[in-house]
């Protein structure tokens, strides 16, 4: 109460217009914000309402049709665009690991839809908080992706107690830290960001394998710094990771390939666009964002693909990625999908939760969202890593054969585990 009667004497603004003040306390008291000072306060009150007008114009031309996603003003609503793009982005990716020339594989036929999720390969949404470490955690969700899948629910004995997907498969979560503190003795900060092929390689040749647990080594640089001292075990659980495998730069035909052969993708997209920062539901078409080596800053990975075809009743329902399951309920609400979480979507009357995707529906499970192009949009399900209150619950369905927009598929690898010789990557 007291900075914000402070801020009543000190800002005429926000003086000026206690419903958005108050929505403003609201809105910090959600995300657990609390500021130094009042001046802090102010400031960041002021960078929020900048937000809010560019959020809630755009929602405004997504129900006129004009865009296929929403957006909300989520966790990252009191951060310039600035300091969105220098605290949450900044990874850098090698050249080498998407331009090696090597042998193809043969082509094999994907389904039209695909879902790791529900096959208890896929770990929760992570949190890097405010750390450039995006790398990091693109890195592990692969080798986390490609270790479960090996091991088909009978994991080590240090990953007790950890499950994956709907029916609670044993899986391994592997530790995030151990990356930012051992690749390259350290160097790769906060704030220099880093390369997934590394972390791979960090695992493969200088681990030979073994890799720490979440629990045996947990985040600690989610405050913005990082220590750079490895601490890594030797006594962690022994993965059979041996090194990575990239997929043809810009080529999405086969990145569909290896979306469905392989349990998680590690991808490099660009992420500089505001739009990214504020995503709420919907499939991500941007037309600003590039594709090109040099403009991936942030790493995040694909658990699977799908197509979104057709308009359904509502200004902006819930998106439900992957095969639809089946006749869904009348449908409610159009806000649906801005409940986070399970217990608030079961409060909301005419909602539904659809387990599978983990997100609230309007539409029913197997709805279809508004979209401009009712001819359908395809998409790829990208897991980000900051926390589940970002986008749907932590995923963004970004746009698939869009002429590989965001740089989807200009630099993805995945992990290999037992066969592969040698770290050399290799094109599929």
């Amino acid at each position: 109460m007291r900075v914000l009667l402070g801020l009543t004497c000190a800002g005429v603004a926000v003086a000026s217009t206690p419903p958005l003040a108050k929505e403003f306390s609201d809105w910090t008291a959600t995300h657990g914000k609390d500021y130094s000072s009042a001046t802090e306060h102010l400031h960041r009150f002021e960078v929020w309402s900048l937000n809010r007008a560019f959020v809630n114009a755009h929602n405004a031309e997504e129900e006129m049709g004009k865009h296929t996603f929403r957006m909300t003003l989520n966790h990252l609503g009191d951060m310039t665009h600035a300091e969105y793009r220098s605290t949450m982005l900044g990874s850098r990716f090698s050249k080498t690991s998407s331009n090696e020339a090597a042998p193809e594989t043969a082509p094999s036929a994907a389904p039209d839809s695909w879902d790791w999720r529900p096959k208890g390969v896929v770990n929760d949404v992570k949190n890097q908080a405010q750390c450039g470490s995006c790398w990091a955690f693109s890195a592990v969700a692969a080798m986390e992706g490609a270790y479960n899948l090996k091991s088909n629910g009978t994991v080590a004995k240090d990953c007790a107690g950890n499950t994956c997907g709907p029916d609670k498969k044993p899986c391994c979560s592997f530790s995030e830290q151990e990356l930012v503190d051992c690749v390259l003795d350290g160097k790769d900060t906060c704030n220099t960001g880093g390369a997934p092929s590394d972390g791979v390689t960090e695992i493969a040749k200088n681990m030979k394998g073994l890799f720490n647990t979440e629990e045996e080594y947990p985040y600690t640089s989610g405050s913005g710094s990082s220590p750079g001292k490895c601490l890594a075990k030797t006594t962690a659980v022994q993965t059979g990771l041996t090194g990575f495998t990239t997929t043809t730069s810009g080529d999405e035909a086969a990145l569909k390939i290896a979306a469905y052969e392989q349990p998680v993708l590690s991808i490099g997209i660009d992420a500089s666009v505001q739009s990214f920062q504020f995503y709420s539901s919907g499939v991500y078409v941007e037309p600003n964002c590039k594709n090109g080596p040099d403009d991936l800053d942030h790493g995040v990975a694909i658990v699977g693909y799908g197509t979104m075809t057709g308009p359904a009743p509502g200004p902006s329902p819930g998106p439900s990625p992957g095969p639809s399951p089946g006749p869904g309920p009348t449908p409610g609400p159009a806000d649906c999908v801005t409940n986070q979480g399970k217990d608030a979507c079961a409060k909301e009357s005419g909602c539904q939760w659809c387990t599978n995707w983990a997100f609230c529906s309007n539409s029913g499970c197997g709805g279809q969202p508004a979209v401009a192009d009712s001819n359908g949009l395809d998409y790829w399900i990208v897991r980000n890593s900051w926390g589940e209150t970002y986008g749907m619950n932590g995923y963004i369905l970004m746009a698939r054969n869009k002429d590989n927009q965001c740089g989807v598929a200009t630099n993805a690898i995945y992990a290999n585990i037992g066969a592969v010789d040698s770290l050399l990557t290799v094109v599929v």
